[in-house]
């Protein structure tokens, strides 16, 4: 069983494609209106080893907790 990418405790449950992470059903739902600010370091490295762009932030100054590059990203 693989544990959870962000709080590194629970087991890894949901895959959320847009950060190429995985995490447990607490952190998921703690994420809901944007990604506590003590897991930004773990996505922010996650979107640098996959070349992805930081998303903007929600009202709250959080990261979104789903997000989808720009199409033309790859051009």
């Amino acid at each position: 069983m693989s544990l959870c990418q962000t709080c590194l405790g629970g087991p890894r449950e949901v895959e959320v494609k847009s950060y190429g992470i995985g995490v447990c059903q607490r952190c998921w739902q703690q994420a809901e209106r944007g990604w506590p600010a003590q897991y930004e370091p773990v996505l922010l490295h996650a979107m640098s080893r996959l070349g992805l762009l930081i998303p903007d932030r929600t009202d709250d100054g959080r990261l979104p907790r789903c997000y989808s590059p720009p199409a033309d990203f790859n051009l």
